[in-house]
């Protein structure tokens, strides 16, 4: 009887290889798409400071909204922008507390400026990875 000769374990080891960079291309490019994200939102925060209220780009008072904010990708496929003002919710949203009276407030919806869902539309996240996945599949 003749042995069986295979090459197996390369192809296990260029499947491997192709595992191993995909993650990697993975990774680079979703910190690559994060920070567009984040500069993009950032740009939604840079209005002019004697705009008028409720305009859009958010107008830069004191800067505190757009400055305010952690980045953090905490795995290869998770990237987080967070921004921390007590305020950040209402303007995205234009969903606020005012003063009723009396001690009272009320919820009331003024213009909504959603400057982090208009961030991912302009950045286009999914863009670097789906390209960082091509370029590793096409070699």
């Amino acid at each position: 009887m003749t042995g069986i000769s295979t090459n197996a374990d390369d192809v296990a080891a260029r499947i491997q290889g192709k595992a191993d960079r995909l993650s990697a291309a993975v990774a680079t490019s979703m910190r690559s798409a994060l920070l567009a994200v984040e500069a993009e939102a950032v740009k939604n925060l840079s209005g002019s400071g004697s705009a008028a209220a409720y305009s859009y780009p958010v107008p830069a008072r004191t800067g505190n909204l757009k400055n305010d904010r952690v980045v953090s990708q905490p795995s290869a496929y998770l990237g987080i922008i967070a921004f921390l003002a007590d305020y950040a919710w209402a303007v995205h949203s234009g969903i606020v507390t005012e003063f009723a009276g009396r001690g009272k407030t009320r919820k009331v919806q003024r213009p909504a400026r959603p400057f982090a869902d208009d961030a991912v539309k302009a950045a286009q996240p999914s863009n670097y990875i789906f390209d960082a996945v091509e370029r590793v599949m096409a070699t």
